[in-house]
């Protein structure tokens, strides 16, 4: 764990302004309770045109909250960086659940492997906006670099289940792969 600590107090010591203490909570919120994702389920399940994509989207955010939050957190129940290091001030709340795996990234992560499976253009944007989120992660000290990197792990993993799992039992008559769909924007 020597390690972790060694890149949040790099983070901390040498990447920490104040430009960015504004910056970074707006970028966390943007994965707080999967808020962008699930508007961007919503809005792609009431457009006909992206109908596909909202529902890969929802089935996949539904496994994540059965995998992550019902799931994984409880069981590992790991503490998270600030309530071991007790010197640093955060700039957000404190967080009342489980630090591993980051929800945030995981969500992200997976909401961003469902759009590049769509749409791969779509996808590269939204693996842009995850990473931005999972370093928000680090920045604020709200997880450890092993929870954003098993939040990024595990939320594509299980993007990647949901959409041959979908394509299977409710896309039958379809071949199902990993290429993208390629829909025009």
């Amino acid at each position: 764990m020597d390690w972790e600590f060694y890149i949040l107090n790099y983070i901390q010591d040498h990447i920490r302004n104040n430009q960015l203490d504004v910056i970074m909570p707006l970028i966390s919120m943007l994965g707080a309770g999967g808020v962008l994702w699930v508007i961007m389920t919503v809005i792609s399940l009431i457009t006909k045109k992206h109908r596909s994509l909202g529902t890969k989207l929802a089935f996949s955010l539904i496994t994540d909250l059965l995998v992550c939050n019902a799931t994984i957190k409880p069981i590992v129940n790991r503490i998270r960086p600030y309530d071991l290091n007790s010197t640093v001030q955060l700039i957000v709340p404190p967080e009342i659940d489980p630090s591993f795996p980051s929800g945030h990234t995981f969500f992200a992560f997976s909401a961003a492997t469902i759009c590049f499976l769509y749409n791969k253009k779509l996808g590269i944007v939204m693996y842009l906006i995850a990473a931005m989120i999972a370093f928000s992660r680090l920045y604020l000290y709200i997880h450890f670099p092993t929870d954003v990197m098993c939040g990024a792990f595990f939320g594509t993993l299980t993007a990647l289940l949901s959409w041959f799992l979908y394509k299977y039992f409710f896309e039958k008559k379809k071949e199902f792969s990993l290429e993208a769909e390629e829909t025009e924007e």
